[in-house]
This record gives structure tokens, sequence and C-alpha cells, in this order.
């Protein structure tokens, strides 16, 4: 193998990860400090389906707003949802009739009609800039 092949292979290694990017979601309207906030990153409808997260994270939560960053996130289509677990049970509870008794919100600000959004209602594109996505925290 000739310097000119190798150094073009190793130049190639690195500007690959150069490709993922980062995901900068901003959760408003969050009624106070009390536990915490789990949030949920998907890649694809199919995962999302499954419950199964690209990547996740738990913050405390704190009264206002707070911003979550996921890095190196690979291009493609991605949604996220979250919810306050307010008494620190690590559960998301709901009421007697199913109804939701914590904070609850998905990206795009996605609106909740008698049920969960459509994963195309949450869907953002990750390609090659950085993504900011805002929601509101539904009580």
């Amino acid at each position: 193998m000739n310097f000119l092949t190798l150094s073009t292979l190793s130049l190639s290694l690195f500007i690959l990860p150069v490709s993922a990017q980062t995901v900068q979601f901003n959760i408003e309207g969050i009624q106070h400090d009390k536990g915490k906030l789990y949030i949920q990153l998907f890649k694809g409808e199919n995962n999302f389906k499954k419950g199964k997260a690209h990547n996740e994270a738990i913050v405390n939560a704190k009264k206002g707003q707070l911003t979550v960053t996921f890095n190196n996130v690979e291009p493609g289509d991605y949604a996220i949802r979250y919810f306050h677990d307010e008494n620190s049970n690590r559960d998301f509870d709901n009421n007697m009739f199913g109804m939701p008794i914590e904070g609850y919100g998905f990206s795009n600000n996605a609106p909740v009609n008698f049920g969960p959004p459509s994963y195309q209602q949450m869907t953002f594109m990750v390609s090659n800039v950085t993504v900011i996505n805002s929601s509101t925290v539904n009580y």
C-alpha cells in the first residue's frame, strides 16, 4: 500500500464521524423542581413503535425551561417523547381512566387529541446541521 493510499484511507476515517450531528431539545413550561424528566430519542418509526430508544436522558426537573442535548446523532428521521416523573417512582403515572397525571410531551410540540400523536407529527430530520426542537409540557 503506498503512502498516498494510506493517507487517503486515514483521512477518510477521520471524516466519517463528522456526519453525526447534535440535537438540542428545549422543554418549556415545567411547573416545578420536583422529580426528574425522562427523555427518549427514537430513530425511525419501527423503533418508536417497539419502544426501542436510540438514546435516553434523565435530568432533574427545573421549573421553567431546560435543554437536553443529544450528541453524535446520525442522519435520519427521529422523534422525542418525554415525561415529568414528579413523584420519582420512575413510571409515567395515569389515573384510573388511563389519563396522564404527570407532565408529558413530544417533539415538534405535537398535539395530543384523544391519545398520543402519530410518529409523523413528532418526526424531525437530522442531516448535516445541528437540530433545535422545542416542546411545552402538557400537565
